[in-house]
Order: C-alpha cells, then structure tokens, then sequence
C-alpha cells in the first residue's frame, strides 16, 4: 500500500471568508489541488475541505493542512487531535507564513510562503525520516505550473472549479497582506496554460480565484 497524504482545509467556525459563506458562495481553492498534482504518484491523496464536507480523521501517513488568519484556530486544533495519534502534520498558507514561530507550536513542519518549490524536498525529507521544522518556498515563475488535481475536490460546492491564472500584486495596500506574500509585481501564467487548464474542466462554470485580476502594471 502506498503511502498516504492528507491535504485539508479547515473549516471558518467564523464564517468571515467567502468560502466558507455557505455554500451559495463556495469553491474548490486551487492551492491544495497544486500541492496534489506535485506529490509523487506512490503517494495516495486524499483532499477535505471542512467547509463543505466533514474531517473524518481517517489515518495517513503525512497531514498537510492550509489556512488563513480566520481559520487557522480551527487548523491547530486539526493538527493537535491528528498528532495525538502520533502522525506527521505540516502546515503552510498566509497565517503560518507570517506566524511562523507561532504555528510550529502546533504542527511538526511549517512551510513558509508559497509551498511549490519547497513541497516535493518535504516530502523526500518526511520518507527519509529528516523532517525540517520550517521549510522557505520561493516565488518562482508560473510558467509550467502542473496541472491541479480538481478531481479530487468533493462536488458539494457551490462553483465547482477554481483556475488561477496569476498571483502577486503591486499596490500594497496596508490593510492586505497578497504583496507580503506573493510578491510586489504580478507574476502572469501563459495564457495558453490557462486556456487549456479551463478545456479538461468538467463544468462550464468556474471561479478565477485570482487576488487581483481587474488590473495590470
């Protein structure tokens, strides 16, 4: 049996995000779906997004688990129940990049920043038993990206697909935390990458999740 990975989002007991708003508002977030389609194929994912369907806290051999500030309550409280049965949690996303001293006190690993260049050395790291306690990701260029794995998403949601197709932002506003995170310009993905990503959907309906996608410089 290969080994198995759980990649979960948490739930918004606050309700303060669009996506977890009910579901007249929901929609699959492209991050896990990306971490997914760069884990190995002898690894079995499995993706739960608590807040269309329920954590079942069903064994596996790694949890990696996202979040933002108004869930990540919710994320420790995931990673502390998983690790009292002695399993592997790591956690990544905008709180645990900012906080990342704090949310090592929860998890075994935190990744900080934008987990794609750092996920697939993690989890080499995790199989040879060297598991780091923080691991930096880089802003790299979005050319290439793999395509995410949407299949493996729940159908409860209200837009069943999400497609990014930038991310960074130059105007810093103060009160927003996207230029901090995922850098000062914007970083475009070829249009053609796009394009095709939007024909494999299986529904004509979709949400760009971009953070800003009204306007470019």
């Amino acid at each position: 049996m290969g080994k198995r990975l759980l990649l979960v989002n948490p739930g918004n007991e606050d309700k303060l995000n669009a996506g977890s708003a009910g579901l007249f508002f929901t929609f699959p977030p492209p991050n896990l779906a990306y971490l997914a389609a760069l884990t190995p194929s002898d690894w079995n994912v499995k993706i739960i997004d608590e807040n269309v369907e329920p954590i079942a806290f069903e064994d596996a051999h790694l949890v990696g688990i996202t979040a933002m500030t108004s869930n990540a309550h919710r994320a420790y409280e995931i990673s502390e129940q998983y690790r009292q049965k002695c399993l592997k949690t790591v956690m990544g996303g905008i709180h645990a990049s900012f906080l990342p001293n704090e949310a090592r006190r929860f998890v075994d690993c935190v990744v900080i920043g934008e987990a794609e260049s750092a996920w697939q050395g993690l989890l080499r790291d995790f199989e040879n038993n060297r598991l780091q306690s923080f691991y930096q990701g880089e802003r790299k260029s979005l050319e290439n990206l793999p395509r995410p794995r949407n299949n493996l998403y729940s159908h409860k949601y209200r837009i069943p697909a999400s497609v990014q197709t930038s991310r960074g932002c130059p105007m810093n506003c103060e009160f927003c935390s996207v230029t901090a995170f995922n850098g000062p310009t914007y970083r475009q993905r070829p249009v053609e990458e796009v394009l095709d990503e939007i024909e494999d959907l299986d529904s004509k309906e979709f949400f760009f999740s971009d953070d800003n996608i009204l306007s470019y410089g």
